[in-house]
């Protein structure tokens, strides 16, 4: 069965402002306040277990996914990847929080690279990445490309910067009030029409060629 545009972006209006101000601002500000809490000497689940507690305290009760945070070389990995043990911060390393909570019942979803101490090459990456998606998202504002076809751009732009776009099935996705999967599941890049405003999600991760490193960065198209 084909479901239409309308269908597969269809959102509640009062949900549309509270997106794109509210829930959009507090997400950023948790990201930034999560990042304060995360210290060299802290493994993966110690940060994650803090960021959880922060939520807590900040009122949040649900998720629409869990909340990832990425060290070092697990910076290569993303959602569908399992966490190990003890994956710990070093003195001079590289980091992305990944968080998606619900606000008074609209879903809210940012993602982040940083970098602790001074290494050149996680420090250039991190850079990178929001270049890459400044690029990226000043092309949907002035093309009428399809998810596909921002995908192919996407795919030229980061390679001209000589990083892999890993892993494949990071592709973005819709955002709505709590859940948008009552209405598509599908991701941004593998659509066939061109993506509405205050609908999506802008979601890239890079790797460097040598997958010891990586960096995230994802917000929504507006």
């Amino acid at each position: 069965m084909n479901i239409s545009q309308a269908e597969i972006e269809k959102m509640n209006k009062e949900a549309i402002q509270v997106m794109i101000t509210t829930a959009r601002n507090k997400t950023w500000k948790a990201i930034e306040d999560i990042k304060n809490l995360i210290k060299p000497g802290m493994t993966e689940l110690e940060a994650i277990k803090l960021a959880n507690k922060y939520f807590m305290e900040q009122g949040v009760r649900k998720f629409w996914h869990k909340t990832h945070i990425r060290f070092g070389a697990s910076t290569i990995l993303s959602f569908n990847d399992t966490y190990r043990e003890n994956v710990t911060l070093n003195e001079n390393d590289i980091f992305y929080i990944d968080i998606g909570p619900v606000w008074d019942g609209v879903e809210g979803d940012c993602g982040k690279t940083f970098v602790v101490g001074s290494n050149p090459k996680y420090e250039k990456i991190t850079k990178d990445i929001k270049v890459l998606f400044d690029d990226i998202f000043h092309y949907w504002k002035t093309t009428e490309s399809t998810g596909k076809q921002l995908f192919d751009y996407s795919k030229t732009q980061v390679e001209k910067m000589n990083y892999l776009l890993e892993p494949s099935y990071v592709k973005g996705h819709r955002l709505s009030e709590f859940s948008h999967l009552k209405y598509t599941s599908l991701s941004l890049f593998d659509l066939d029409f061109i993506p509405s405003s205050e609908r999506w999600i802008l979601e890239l991760q890079i790797c460097d060629p040598s997958l010891k490193f990586g960096a995230f960065y994802e917000d929504l198209l507006f």
